[in-house]
């Protein structure tokens, strides 16, 4: 019986992640459209999927083999990185540094009832044995993605979290890296002509930094996720929300013809 109570608790426990962590911080937010997708998400395979490119996951793994190319044999970070580091975070010593190979951390919350959990894109570790967690984004730095920072400032933060509850490290500095996609102005000579012999499609990166918070901070968007998705029933929706509107529509012309 004990165990059969252990195994109910553990499938009714709330799991959470670093990247959803911000989205009550969005001016567009609907706890109800985060209820519905949360609590019926889509499955990889189902009538609306499509094959999609692994361009985004290739960039990621090799932003992350460059930046742990650089540091093993020329012991530093590369320099697109590295000057901008020390421009934002001059009483770091970017200098003297190793990298941390990323896992998984996870945090149990609310008496067990929630589980955060997530990894980081990078971690660097000081002579001190503080750590600066930073997070790549393949993304041109346009308005819409200005309109998304608190989203990620969250995701940041919580890595911070997970990794003062899991090891006791102390979080010293945050940072976004974007890496802009140099499409914008094909008028570029000096850009076009590096494309005679090959074939290049460069990135300009561009570091962000992000406000470190408090581990309360963390834990009070944990809480307003975790109320939203301990609701039997989904909560009211944000006003004339769009995503509450197209899921109405789609419900109501699917209906007849799918059951």
């Amino acid at each position: 019986m004990a165990k059969k109570q252990q195994s109910k608790r553990a499938a009714n426990k709330i799991s959470l992640s670093p990247s959803e962590l911000g989205k009550p911080l969005l001016e567009d937010f609907c706890p109800r459209c985060f209820w519905f997708t949360k609590k019926f998400p889509i499955k990889d395979k189902h009538p609306f999927s499509s094959p999609m490119a692994g361009l985004l996951s290739i960039a990621d793994k090799y932003v992350k083999d460059v930046v742990e190319w650089h540091v093993q044999k020329l012991n530093q970070l590369p320099t697109w990185i590295l000057n901008q580091l020390k421009k934002f975070y001059p009483h770091l010593d970017f200098d003297n540094i190793r990298l941390i190979k990323p896992t998984i951390w996870r945090v149990s919350l609310f008496d067990g009832a929630c589980l955060l959990s997530g990894q980081a894109d990078e971690i660097i570790e000081f002579s001190d044995g503080s750590w600066f967690i930073i997070d790549y984004k393949t993304a041109a730095l346009t308005e819409s993605q200005a309109k998304l920072r608190p989203h990620y400032s969250a995701q940041l933060n919580a890595y911070a979290y997970l990794a003062n509850k899991n090891l006791e490290k102390p979080v010293v500095g945050l940072a976004l890296v974007y890496f802009d996609p140099e499409y914008k102005n094909l008028n570029d000579e000096v850009l076009l002509h590096r494309t005679k012999e090959e074939f290049l499609f460069g990135f300009n990166p561009t570091v962000v930094p992000v406000k470190l918070m408090d581990n309360e901070w963390v834990e009070n968007l944990c809480q307003t996720l975790f109320e939203i998705l301990s609701l039997d029933t989904p909560p009211e929706g944000k006003s004339n929300c769009e995503g509450c509107n197209t899921l109405k529509d789609w419900v109501r012309n699917v209906y007849q013809y799918a059951f």
